[in-house]
């Protein structure tokens, strides 16, 4: 399957990395230097830091250059095949070994921001896995070890990283947070508070996965926990569905494989519930079974149109995807595109159609306010590297997607003859109007801080690219294709890019005082709970929904909501909140701290923030003034105006 590295080239390759690594990782710990205001050599960590780094860089690159002077003699160390418990050991530290200091508060405020010094520490510990691999099945080839302890020890970070929002503190940890368990409460109001309130506007299918804790009452931890199982659990449900078409004999090659498809959906990443339609259309395709098909197509475009805007045509996509890679041309003419038109007109249509009936079920009294995504700027110069997203979402598709279209080359290279230019053609357009769709959506402002929402993209590469590697395509004489072999070269940059993705994720479990933080909440409790009149939670809202406050829930106004009015300019929307604050319709109103202060595009989320500053935080701060804030917990209380008001 790979064409393997002759054991010199291995060798050198090792050298090469592990002296380039060290030689940025010695710069960076100058730059660390200047950051903090000291010299290196007056810094016992940094001069200890940069002595360690000089020492490897040196040693790495001297031996690169006598491996290229004395090739003959130039070997890389074998391991014995007879002691394997030193390699389970090794193993263990490679997996738990990046993610472990990355979690610990001393390394992460050190070098947290120093993405080569982790670069260095992720490939230190790969290098010790890799040796593991080879204790424990001394049999496996150096590249591949070494490509096995990369992808584990990615995961493990990965997951790490995610379980450890998994806390019992009370307040939301991030700016939406409180809108991942607020929006799910909605559609069980009546339960839940009494009364019916209306529907999310926001990714209906993502709050619908997140009700089920609300069944029992669920503490704040469960549904951090919830959320954390549906992310991995729709994520790895996608690998046997795709390991099942592709059909791979070698165990570990299975394992592998499955593996490194969990990094690629982490790469974006693709949101959870935007996998569902995936899952489903994977699972429900079957060339010789049409009923078997129109329920995948029907019910992947039901849960698309609850999704979003750009994932209506996905399930036909990707349906059409799986028949052209599946079914040969043979001359058909016309005929050969009837089924795929027919799934995308009616798949695309279904899922508007969902989208209108939601509308009219929601309860949500304008349906304007569910497209303003259609209004909101575009902020072109994201495509490239900017404040609020340091690489540039042109630049992180292209990296992120590159191994992906050297596969395609070489496997179309491969065997042409197998392909109808009209088979191949059409994969071309649809994965091109994947991606020209997924840079339009990024450059919405809201976007372009990652590569999120280039997803549809991502999903249509991976499924094409696997069938092309594996040859689970038929060629137009309808036999199967056949299996690539992959040059090493290829396959490295294949797993070191989704590795490198999955490293940039920082987590760090969530510490915090149970004392002082009930004396917040009870203090919350006791303003909020004997309000004579109407109490707004533009934040923290979470709090009602889960029973930590015995407040009426006021549905306007939710913080997500009213950002995506702000950054859409719906004037309907915003004209009835500005009226409201004017007339002082609220008692109490608990939100954020709000500091009016305008931001360039030089600064992360310059225009969101601007927004949100002229559109929600103006109209509040021009009839309200704080009475109580929490800074710690990022919560502040105000309260109306007395006599003539003060605006920013």
């Amino acid at each position: 399957m790979m064409v393997q590295p002759q054991q010199v080239s291995f060798g050198r390759l090792v050298l090469l990395v592990t002296g380039l690594l060290s030689a940025s990782s010695l710069w960076e710990v100058y730059g660390m230097g200047e950051k903090f205001g000291v010299a290196v050599f007056d810094s016992k960590t940094l001069s200890v830091m940069g002595g360690f780094f000089a020492v490897i860089c040196l040693f790495a690159f001297i031996t690169f250059v006598f491996s290229i002077r004395k090739t003959r003699i130039f070997k890389f160390p074998e391991v014995s095949p007879k002691i394997r418990w030193p390699g389970f050991l090794l193993l263990g530290i490679s997996l738990v070994g990046y993610a472990t200091l990355m979690i610990l508060p001393f390394v992460k405020n050190l070098i947290d921001s120093e993405g080569w010094i982790r670069g260095f520490m992720f490939w230190a510990f790969c290098l010790a896995g890799m040796y593991g691999v080879k204790l424990v099945r001394w049999q496996t080839p150096w590249m591949v070890s070494l490509m096995i302890a990369a992808v584990l020890s990615a995961i493990a970070h990965l997951l790490l990283v995610n379980f450890s929002n998994v806390t019992n503190y009370p307040f939301a940890l991030g700016w939406s947070e409180t809108s991942r368990y607020y929006y799910p409460s909605l559609f069980l109001s009546k339960m839940i508070y009494g009364q019916r309130l209306p529907w999310p506007i926001l990714h209906p299918s993502l709050h619908l996965l997140l009700v089920p804790p609300y069944f029992f009452n669920a503490p704040i931890w469960f549904h951090r926990l919830w959320q954390v199982l549906m992310r991995l659990l729709l994520t790895g449900a996608v690998i046997p569905l795709l390991m099942r078409r592709l059909k791979i004999d070698n165990r570990m090659l299975r394992w592998l494989v499955g593996a490194w498809i969990f990094l690629y959906l982490s790469m974006g990443p693709i949101y959870f519930h935007l996998l569902v339609p995936v899952i489903i259309i994977l699972l429900g395709y079957n060339d010789g079974n049409s009923k078997r098909n129109w329920i995948a197509i029907v019910l992947a475009s039901i849960w698309s149109g609850l999704s979003r805007l750009n994932w209506y045509p996905m399930p036909g996509i990707l349906m059409i995807a799986l028949y052209l890679l599946e079914t040969p041309y043979k001359n058909k003419g016309i005929r050969y595109l009837i089924k795929p038109a027919i799934w995308f007109t009616i798949g695309t249509g279904l899922a508007f159609l969902t989208q209108r009936a939601y509308i009219v079920l929601s309860g949500v009294p304008n349906s304007d306010f569910f497209y303003t995504s259609l209004s909101s700027d575009l902020l072109w110069y994201r495509l490239l590297p900017n404040a609020s997203y340091w690489l540039g979402v042109l630049p992180g598709i292209l990296i992120a997607s590159l191994p992906m279209w050297i596969l395609i080359f070489l496997a179309v290279r491969q065997d042409v003859a197998d392909w109808h230019p009209m088979r191949l053609g059409l994969l071309g357009a649809m994965t091109l109007m994947l991606f020209v769709g997924g840079i339009f959506v990024s450059m919405k402002i809201g976007g372009g801080v990652d590569i999120h929402n280039m997803d549809a993209y991502l999903a249509m590469l991976l499924v094409v690219v696997s069938y092309l590697v594996f040859g689970r395509y038929l060629s137009e004489n309808g036999s199967v294709g056949r299996p690539m072999v992959l040059p090493w070269q290829v396959a490295t940059l294949l797993v070191a890019v989704p590795v490198w993705f999955a490293i940039q994720n920082t987590g760090s479990f969530v510490r915090y005082d149970e004392t002082r933080t009930q004396t917040v909440l009870d203090e919350i409790k006791s303003l909020t709970e004997p309000a004579t009149g109407e109490v707004l939670f533009i934040t923290q809202r979470h709090l009602v929904a889960t029973h930590k406050l015995n407040v009426p829930m006021i549905p306007e106004y939710e913080r997500e909501e009213l950002m995506e009015m702000a950054m859409g300019k719906n004037q309907a929307y915003l004209d009835i909140f500005r009226t409201d604050m004017e007339n002082q319709r609220f008692a109490m109103i608990v939100v954020d701290p709000l500091r009016y202060r305008l931001l360039g595009s030089n600064y992360p989320f310059g225009e969101e923030n601007n927004a949100w500053v002229l559109r929600a935080m103006k109209p509040i701060l021009c009839s309200y003034r704080e009475k109580v804030i929490f800074p710690e917990d990022q919560i502040a209380i105000y309260i109306p105006q007395d006599g003539e008001r003060v605006c920013p």
